[in-house]
């Protein structure tokens, strides 16, 4: 039975049974900070089982799942045994207090035995030592008693932690057989390491709420969470003991054969990378379809994890150029109809993917070398442990990520200092903090600050009467008891009309002053509960204890206001987008007087089109003038009300709430404590100046409002009329021109490589009898053929069909390095003929020269190339490649 079949049957089973079917939900939890990715079937029902969502009695779903970081992180085994994945899909039922064991264990059996026609005899059954009800449950369905196996709270009750929701469980595993049995003693489910029993599905009863004395207290509806790994249940009718040998991963490891010229089932170690790349292929697709991108923390650095890991098994299979990009296909083909969220994303996800297998065969390249001689002296000292500095440096200098390190030492048998590697991450942590400019984020010793506290009045003032509580030196190093004239410092003080920096927006600048003292506010951050001011004291001094008067510019606040409004209205004018817009989310802001800059993850650049509806969209809500008004709630009121929160943790019971629009209808309602403007009018216009890449997966755009946006247009506007001017057309007619201008200068391009290409030719062929070309200027080297030239200003196109020619017309025993410079770059390319190959490897040769031209290559056993930056150079390469063909002749 194929398993688009079995996951039907299942499905249509519970349908008819009264289930409702429901999507599977994304991999990236709803609302739900504590988890990284979803990893079982129930996760999407949680408030289903809390009782918070009662739109639902019965449920069934094959829900898509990611086992890979956090509790549940199953990266490691992948690849090495038959069942682990990083991704998988789990079938499941779910009664939300409607039916309970009874009908959940009637269910199960009927569905295996009956439908899916399994033999009674290959299935067997564990229960919690405690749950006699479940045991004669099993008994009543015919199950013999000698097939149940009790098991303790370990193997059978599950909880969702120390205390709430818990209850006992019953495991239905599938009797393999003796040929699979780990040793003679493995006869049950019960057996510790069990190769025979395979656990297929596994029913939750949730009974309990475990209370903090442990007591287990009665739930009011009890619910059933079952779940059946779909891989597991195909082995069964597929007959096939391997997950990797159903026909859920066969087209996979078809291509993947093609691919690498590497057979599945030949070699034990070669198998464990095919599986490696097979369930890795599946999990990234999976994850950058739902919106995950490659980045280095949270589930974008899992996803990183992930796909470098695949990358590093791609190598051991011989393949030194990125194509994991090209398995995405396959995972299409075999999963795509279930789930057409990967197939309508599937040119991105291959992009994506292809865009990080560049950055990390780039970092291989430039820290293996380093890492394998580092590995090597560890081996030769005798010593067990690579010294966390040699990881730190390939960490900090390479961007080799201590995990990747730690893999490779592990192959050799040999660890890494990681307590030592993370002594020198936390000297770096601390010495980039001491080195933020003067009015940077952490200047101030926080041990220094203590508990002093800071009321915030900015909200309704930009002045107001405050006392200087501390005072601290420049660099923020120690506490003084006064600022004199021309000196910098920092300044808490009890109360304060000037915003710190938070939320992206900058903090307020201003005056303070007194009868005698006078001082610029340069910068305003916060440091727990005290809002730091960094001041210049212009004249007199500021002392410790003594009352100023504090005015906020309010220019600057003005403009900082209009342009964090902006923001919210940017942020609502993406996510509605059509299509891509419910995948864009904040990633940071930078709100100044001048301009906006707004991070946000998307797994493609805006069209051009896209971006004209954003920009018009803003524009729009900024016409209607629509009030921005503030409220204070709760943080589940505010949620209900659809207000968009970010950074969770920060965030207390009391929220203020930005709506900009009507209360029914709001354009933005957005969680934040920044200031902002009483009407969106104010903002008069807004412009988009670019939108860029900052990470992969991550956009950025920036932007400019009021002022600062007229200015931008009357630049644009002269910019024109000068174009206008120089290409003497009218400005409707410059787009125009410019296209006829590249069209000829491409032509004229064109004309100048075939010019030099005849010149070249040239230069091989010689005189009409052959004179003076480039064959014949080979020389013997120890039974070679040698051709070694510089050719004059050709660009590596250019020389590679040169080498070929040479290498073609000279048949055997041949090695050609040809070298150009065009510019301040330089080109080799070395050539062997395939009589040569093994023993004489371009790809080798290419590799030893390159540095003596200041720069990096590779390539394939035939042919090979490398570019550099000292074109001085070439000489010394010539004489490395003469050296290494002498003493590898």
């Amino acid at each position: 039975m194929r398993a688009v079949d079995l996951r039907e049957k299942f499905l249509k089973f519970f349908e008819e049974n009264g289930h409702q079917r429901v999507p599977s939900s994304s991999l990236v939890p709803a609302g739900d900070a504590t988890l990284l990715f979803t990893n079982a079937g129930m996760v999407q029902f949680k408030d289903n089982f809390l009782g918070l969502n009662q739109s639902l009695k019965r449920a069934t779903s094959s829900q898509k799942c990611v086992r890979a970081g956090g509790k549940h992180n199953d990266l490691e085994n992948v690849g090495f045994t038959p069942r682990h994945h990083t991704f998988f899909e789990m079938l499941g039922n779910f009664s939300f207090g409607d039916y309970f064991k009874e009908q959940a264990i009637a269910y199960a059996w009927q569905l295996l035995t009956e439908v899916l026609r399994i033999p009674k005899d290959r299935l067997r059954i564990t229960v919690y030592e405690k749950d006699e009800e479940a045991l004669s449950l099993w008994l009543a369905q015919g199950v013999k008693k000698d097939w149940i196996y009790k098991l303790g709270e370990k193997d059978n009750f599950w909880a969702m932690g120390d205390t709430g929701p818990c209850g006992p469980c019953t495991e239905i595993h599938y009797d393999w057989g003796t040929t699979h049995a780990a040793s003679p003693e493995d006869t049950s489910p019960a057996f510790p390491g069990t190769t025979r029993f395979v656990e297929i599905w596994n029913l939750v009863f949730m009974q309990f709420d475990r209370d903090a004395s442990g007591k287990m207290n009665p739930l009011p509806k009890p619910s059933v969470d079952t779940g059946a790994g779909l891989e597991r249940m195909a082995c069964i009718f597929q007959n096939v003991y391997n997950n990797y040998e159903t026909d859920l991963f066969l087209p996979l490891q078809a291509l993947i054969a093609r691919i690498t010229r590497r057979s599945y089932g030949d070699d034990p170690e070669r198998d464990a990378s095919i599986r490696v790349l097979m369930d890795h292929a599946r999990s990234c697709t999976f994850l950058i379809a739902d919106g995950v991108t490659p980045t280095n923390e949270g589930r974008g650095y899992v996803l990183r994890r992930i796909l470098r890991r695949a990358i590093r098994h791609g190598k051991k299979l011989g393949q030194e150029a990125p194509f994991i990009h090209q398995l995405v296909p396959a995972v299409v083909q075999t999963l795509g109809n279930a789930y057409p969220e990967i197939k309508a994303n599937e040119v991105l996800i291959e992009e994506i993917i292809r865009e990080e297998e560049l950055k990390f065969h780039e970092t291989l390249d430039r820290g293996m070398g380093i890492l394998e001689d580092a590995l090597a002296k560890v081996k030769k000292s005798g010593s067990k442990t690579l010294d966390a500095g040699v990881a730190f440096k390939l960490y900090d200098t390479f961007g080799f990520p201590l995990d990747l390190t730690q893999v490779i030492a592990k192959e050799q048998n040999l660890d890494v200092d990681e307590a030592g590697f993370e002594t020198h991450m936390e000297k770096q942590r601390s010495q980039s903090g001491h080195s933020v400019g003067a009015y940077g984020q952490g200047v101030v010793k926080s041990e220094l600050i203590g508990t002093a506290k800071t009321s915030f009045l900015g909200y309704r003032s930009l002045d107001s009467d405050a006392k200087a509580q501390l005072l601290f030196s420049e660099d923020g190093q120690k506490t003084v008891d006064s600022l004199g004239e021309g000196q910098v410092g920092h300044v808490v003080f009890d109360r304060t009309p000037f915003y710190a920096e938070s939320g992206g927006q900058v903090g307020d600048g201003g005056t303070l002053e007194s009868g005698t003292a006078k001082a610029l506010v340069l910068d305003t951050r916060k440091s727990g509960s005290a809002f730091i001011h960094t001041v210049k004291v212009r004249s007199g001094k500021i002392e410790k204890g003594k009352s100023y008067h504090l005015h906020v510019d309010p220019e600057k606040r003005q403009f900082t206001a209009i342009n964090h409004t902006a923001t919210h209205l940017l942020h609502a004018a993406l996510r509605a987008l059509p299509d891509i817009g419910v995948r864009i989310q904040q990633a940071g802001s930078l709100v100044t007087p001048q301009s906006l800059r707004f991070d946000f993850t998307c797994p493609r650049a805006l069209t051009a089109a896209e971006l004209q509806r954003v920009e018009d969209s803003v524009n729009a809500e900024i016409r209607k003038d629509d009030p921005v008004s503030t409220e204070e709630m709760g943080i589940e009121e505010a949620t209900k009300k659809g207000a968009i929160a970010f950074f969770e943790e920060k965030y207390g019971d009391v929220v203020r709430v930005i709506r900009v629009g009507s209360e029914k209808a709001p354009y933005s309602i957005e969680l934040c404590g920044g200031t902002h403007l009483k009407h969106s009018g104010e903002i008069g216009i807004f412009k988009i100046v670019s939108e860029s890449s900052v990470a992969s997966g991550t956009r950025r755009i920036v932007a400019y409002t009021s002022a600062e946006a007229q200015k931008y247009l009357f630049d644009r506007s002269g910019l024109v009329d000068s174009l206008s001017d120089q290409l003497k057309v009218g400005a409707d007619k410059i787009s125009e021109k410019v296209t006829t201008l590249f069209k000829e200068n491409k032509q004229l391009k064109t004309e100048l490589e075939q010019a030099k290409l005849k010149l070249a030719q040239g230069s091989v062929r010689g005189g009409e009898s052959g004179e003076g070309s480039l064959w014949e200027k080979k020389r013997d080297l120890k039974g070679l053929q040698v051709v070694m030239e510089t050719i004059p200003a050709v660009n590596p196109k250019i020389l590679r069909s040169l080498v070929d020619q040479v290498r073609d017309k000279l048949k055997t025993k041949t090695v050609v390095l040809l070298a150009s410079q065009e510019n301040d770059k330089v080109f080799l390319c070395v050539g062997v003929s395939k009589d040569l190959i093994p023993a004489y490897d371009a790809s080798t040769i290419v590799k030893h020269i390159a540095d003596a031209v200041g720069g990096s290559g590779g390539g394939r056993p035939d042919f090979a190339q490398a570019g550099g930056t000292r074109p001085e150079g070439i000489p010394q390469a010539f004489e490395k490649f003469e050296a290494w063909l002498a003493a590898n002749a």
